[in-house]
């Protein structure tokens, strides 16, 4: 079995970084900035600078800003995968209140919605399969 199929919410990916912006703290208050893969309504996948470890099961605090919306909450890191460049983490939300879930489910159908936008405009511009 895949991890798509093992999935039970789908995965966006965050076309455009600037969208959608993520800090994370530990537990002595360090923050660290991330930039945000993907997102669902029950995680993130986040990149970390080169270097930054962080092991399976820690308990973070992660605050995401978007649209003028601000989301504080806790995440579960499920996964890290250093390589030269980065760090890839991916999170699951472990407290979400909700008034939260709301506004999470809000981003990502407006981050759904963008895409599918981008991609009609995408294959409008292209040329026809037929010609006279």
């Amino acid at each position: 079995m895949t991890d798509v199929q093992r999935r039970s919410v789908f995965r966006v990916p965050v076309a455009e970084p600037g969208w959608l912006t993520a800090a994370l703290f530990d537990d002595s208050g360090e923050q660290v900035g991330a930039v945000v893969l993907d997102l669902s309504r029950a995680g993130i996948g986040a990149r970390l600078p080169a270097g930054m470890q962080v092991e399976r099961g820690v308990r973070l605090r992660c605050r995401l800003s978007f649209d003028e919306a601000l989301l504080d909450t806790e995440v579960t890191v499920r996964n890290c995968t250093p390589d030269d460049a980065s760090t890839r983490l991916g999170m699951e939300f472990t407290a979400l209140a909700p008034l939260q879930d709301s506004i999470l489910s809000r981003a990502v159908f407006r981050l759904q919605r963008y895409l599918l936008r981008r991609q009609r405009n995408r294959m409008a511009t292209r040329p026809g399969r037929f010609s006279r």
